[in-house]
């Protein structure tokens, strides 16, 4: 009995030993894809905030937005949406695709028919992780067919731990195409490499077509096919992913060419390209909506592009076939194939010019190693930074395996003839996605698929070695643990966390959380969703616009009377869109960006309004302008997008140099920037004139950033002052004698030649003007000032910058010195907003009497509740020789109550405390008494709004502030005696309280 009980466990053991090499793959498949979805859905929680769900970055938010059409009139996306690009509207179809047909479709699914638009933002906010995890399976798929299954298993073990692009696509919350498009392209990938090699195995040629022997075609053709789809699934998902095609044809292009100078036939190889881009060719065609080439729709360029190549490899598999026939030298067929490409490219030069162009550009800004200063304003279009770095951290030593992998895998491809052509598939792939992820770092994402492949390969190899003759399927245990070694050097740093960031997989997965812009906006766009009119009923009119509502395809839309646009940096526009319902000017397609940039960046009123005429149409018009600290901000290094508009401003040739300058500190060898000097420039400019003054006058201030000026090589440099200089300098006292103040500091500007009046926080070197047609109407109830923020960090680089050396100073010397910095930063000590939201509006218009040829000073205080913001307007005008003037003020003082959405204006949330208060300067009447000139009065609602046409009224009168004394001079009336400092007081301009 025991030596049976002993046999039957050896039995077990062997048979569970077999049943372990068989299967083993599918556990360890099913453990890392229960990993990777873990990691990338851990977080959600972090996304859902009193019910609402949210979402990173801005192009997830627009995929809402599509999705939620797509529920509603399903299967159909949105054909145009006339609530983006104000006032053209757009069709913009890298959005609304496959992916949002397939998270609608789910959505549906989980909400049995009717999901609430709950169910709908939590089906997208899963989305990206559950498609991220589903890429382990064309990665097995496609590293198994490269090493076996074990190197399959090895490429999603390299997935699931990798760090880069793909794993922040595929977390909760970046609910973007993205990962979609990882998804699919690795399918497509794979499916060529299979229908090569099936190709290779069934040998596929003309013969067999032409005899029509169907049956032996049928397997060649039927997995050409399924490439073929599999490559338009990707295009229909994202129509810029022609890169991939591109990467086909070059593949079909050196495969067709090496397979006939190597003595092979190239049929087969050609087959399957002319049938897989023929299919895609023609499933093109289906969502076709625009004839021009771009890649940005579904245009020409696609099905163009796709049956060129498709043609091509049956003309070079023609041409072969005619080398054969007059027996040409086959060394000479690369050049007879140069030929025809280069007479193609010449016939395409004077028939589809413009093909020809947008293929080349975009060739160069896609895998050129460089990139348009325009593309520079997007973060993902930007350079790899510190690229082997960056790949390190990301993927470890898979990253270098891959590289010795690949030119393992090139040279084995060409040493030997029977190298299967999916080898050198792989191989092409994987080096034009490294110079596409070096050129944009969008790229990144992709990145991991061909390090996952050729990781497999190498394992491959290594099996090879220390077990040659087996192959992958009867490796022993030492060979196991040899490979096992091998892969933890290759995946331990994936795996060892650094202990001040998180950098391993699931560190990086709980740390995920909404970007901080997105929280930041939430309360003005709730605000703005709430508190301004419905877009087609502004100012009252009844063409109310649905916010999911069907429009048919158009270049430029026709919008009604009462639609209006909001003005804002391209960045927003998507959050415009889709969380308050209004229609922004410009977009993160970057539609509308010059647009705005002409008018943040304007250097008056006039020329902003030029520009809104620019974007208006009919009797719609952009009424209202959002403005986050960030748009103001100079510092990069901060988030700060101040550089942005200015690349795309083309009113004028302008720089950064014409706005701001870094100042430097020298520290031996090395210079770092301290601070940045604001030009006069940079606060006339429209977005700091509403920022920082909300458009209302604004006094130049006593204060002086002192500097010294190095030419090295003919470039002129700011740095800090050298010595015991102070960098900065407040003179005379400000509150009291301000004009005064502001000569002594002008005159040391002069005196010293390396120093400027202002530059630093809301204080200008010279005068602003108000503006007579834009107020605040609301500050958002985030603070920008919050722990860990950017805006935080470039007040505190500003502040250090301008203290100088720190470690000389007392503890009291430094909070003085800190104190009074912050002042000048921060003049009213309110915590800043991080949103602040500006109505266009006709202005009331005043007309008033006081001495002639005399400068008439407005003044209102206005309260914003949400921060307890306190400011004042103020604006001046001249008296003529009637001593009439007029003046057109955009804040109102009574009457609130009655404007809101409901009658097509807005409830407003900044209101004044009190009446408009007009004065003349000090001056010395006939008698030798002190006088000025006063008047107050209230300004109501519908007179700013344009609903009152009536002009209010004012009439200066004297008020003595001295009388004349018996000796000549002047006593005091009605003062408390300290007439020199009321003196003071009165006579210099106000220097209006605001803070950044």
């Amino acid at each position: 009995m025991s030596q049976r009980r002993g046999r039957l466990t050896e039995y077990d053991f062997d048979a569970a030993l077999e049943d372990l090499r068989d299967w083993y793959h599918v556990p360890s498949l099913l453990v890392l894809m229960a990993f990777m979805f873990w990691v990338r859905a851990r977080s959600w929680g972090n996304f859902v905030r009193d019910g609402q769900v949210l979402f990173s970055g801005n192009d997830p938010w627009y995929h809402l937005r599509q999705t939620t059409y797509t529920v509603q009139n399903w299967p159909q996306t949105m054909p145009f949406d006339a609530h983006t690009y104000f006032p053209y509207g757009t069709a913009n179809s890298q959005f609304g695709t496959l992916f949002d047909q397939v998270v609608a479709t789910a959505a549906l699914v989980v909400g049995l028919g009717d999901p609430s638009q709950q169910t709908i933002a939590m089906t997208l906010l899963f989305a990206p992780a559950v498609i991220g995890t589903l890429v382990a399976i064309p990665v097995y798929l496609g590293g198994k067919r490269l090493g076996g299954r074990f190197g399959g298993v090895l490429g999603v073990l390299v997935l699931a731990l990798s760090t880069g692009g793909f794993l922040g696509r595929g977390l909760v919350g970046f609910s973007d195409h993205h990962i979609a498009e990882v998804f699919l392209q690795m399918m497509a990938v794979v499916a060529f490499m299979t229908a090569l090699g099936v190709a290779e195995s069934e040998y596929p040629v003309w013969e067999l077509v032409a005899n029509r022997e169907w049956g032996a075609l049928r397997k060649s053709a039927g997995w050409a096919a399924l490439a073929g789809v599999a490559l338009a699934l990707y295009l229909w998902t994202w129509p810029p992913g022609v890169l991939l095609v591109g990467i086909l044809g070059i593949f079909f292009l050196l495969q067709i060419t090496l397979d006939y100078v190597r003595g092979a036939s190239p049929e087969p190889v050609a087959f399957v390209g002319a049938v897989a881009l023929g299919v895609t060719g023609v499933l093109m065609l289906l969502p076709l909506n625009s004839f021009a080439f771009t890649a940005t729709d579904f245009s020409l360029l696609q099905p163009f592009l796709t049956f060129g190549i498709a043609g091509g490899c049956v003309f070079m598999a023609y041409l072969a076939r005619e080398f054969d026939d007059r027996d040409l030298d086959p060394r000479t067929y690369p050049f007879a194939v140069l030929g025809a490409i280069a007479a193609v490219a010449l016939v395409a030069a004077v028939l589809v010019p413009d093909f020809l162009q947008y293929i080349v550009k975009n060739t160069g800004r896609v895998v050129g190693l460089g990139g348009g200063a325009q593309s520079g304003t997007i973060g993902e279009a930007q350079p790899l930074p510190r690229p082997f770095v960056t790949l390190f951290s990301s993927y470890g030593l898979a990253f270098v395996s891959a590289g010795v992998g690949a030119l393992l895998m090139l040279g084995a491809y060409l040493r030997r003839r029977d190298a299967s052509s999916e080898w050198f598939l792989v191989v092409i792939w994987s080096v034009i996605i490294l110079l596409a992820t070096l050129t944009q770092q969008r790229f990144s994402y992709y990145l991991v698929l061909p390090i996952a492949l050729v990781n497999a390969y190498v394992v491959r190899l290594v099996l090879t070695y220390i077990s040659p003759g087996e192959g992958t399927e009867g490796v022993q245990t030492f060979q196991v643990l040899a490979v096992l070694t091998v892969l933890i050097i290759l995946v331990a740093p994936l795996a060892v966390g650094a202990p001040d960031r998180p950098t391993t997989a699931w560190e990086r997965g709980g740390a995920n959380a909404p970007s901080s812009g997105v929280v930041g906006w939430d309360s003005g766009l709730d605000w703005m969703g709430d508190n301004t009119p419905t877009p087609g009923t502004y100012g009252g009119e009844d063409n109310a616009m649905e916010l999911y509502g069907t429009n048919e395809r158009t270049d430029d839309y026709d919008y009604a009377p009462g639609a209006y646009g909001v003005i804002s940096w391209w960045d927003y526009g998507h959050w415009i869109t889709s969380r308050s319902g209004r229609i922004p000017t410009a977009n993160p397609f970057q539609q509308g960006a010059t647009d705005a940039a002409n008018f943040l960046l304007a250097p008056n009123e006039t020329q902003a309004e030029r520009v809104v005429g620019e974007m208006s149409e009919n009797d719609s018009q952009p009424q209202y302008v959002m403005v986050d600290w960030k748009m103001v901000n100079e510092w990069p290094e901060a988030n700060g997008k101040f550089f942005a508009p200015i690349i795309f401003y083309d009113e004028a040739d302008i720089d950064r140099g014409d706005f701001f300058s870094r100042v430097l500190q020298i520290q031996g060898q090395q210079a770092q920037k301290a601070y940045y000097l604001r030009s006069q420039r940079y606060y006339e400019s429209m977005v700091n004139r509403l920022w920082y003054f909300h458009g209302s006058a604004r006094q130049p201030t006593p204060v002086v950033a002192n500097y010294d000026e190095r030419v090295v090589r003919g470039q002129r440099f700011l740095t800090t002052p050298t010595g015991n200089q102070s960098r900065y300098r407040v003179f005379g006292n400000p509150l009291q004698s301000p004009q005064q103040s502001v000569q002594q500091a002008r005159e040391f500007v002069e005196e010293d030649g390396s120093a400027q009046v202002g530059g630093i926080g809301p204080n200008p070197p010279e005068y602003v003007d108000a503006l007579e047609h834009y107020r605040l109407v609301h500050n958002s109830n985030t603070s920008a000032i919050q722990r860990g923020s950017p805006y935080l960090l470039s007040l505190r680089r500003t502040l250090t910058g301008l203290a100088g050396n720190t470690q000389q100073m007392s503890q009291q010397e430094l909070a003085q010195t800190q104190g009074q910095i912050q002042s000048l930063l921060l003049p009213t000590g309110a915590s800043p907003p991080w949103v602040k939201v500006f109505e266009r509006v006709d202005g009331a218009t005043i007309e008033g009497t006081a001495p002639t040829n005399t400068t008439v000073t407005a003044r209102v205080e206005m309260n914003a509740p949400t921060n307890n913001e306190t400011f004042t307007y103020t604006q001046r005008a001249e008296t003529g020789e009637d001593g009439t003037f007029t003046m057109t003020v955009p804040y109102s003082t009574t009457g609130y109550d009655q404007w809101g959405p409901e009658n097509g204006h807005t409830n407003v949330s900044t209101r004044a405390t009190g009446d408009y208060q007009f004065t003349t300067g000090i001056q010395r009447a006939d008698d030798g008494s002190v006088v000025r000139y006063t008047d107050s009065a209230s300004v109501s609602e519908a007179q700013v709004i344009g609903e009152d046409d009536s002009t209010v009224q004012v009439e200066l009168s004297e008020e003595v502030l001295r009388e004349p004394s018996e000796d000549g001079g002047s006593t005091d009336s009605g003062t408390d005696g300290n007439s020199t400092s009321e003196q003071s007081r009165v006579a210099g301009p106000e220097r209006t309280v605001a803070t950044p």
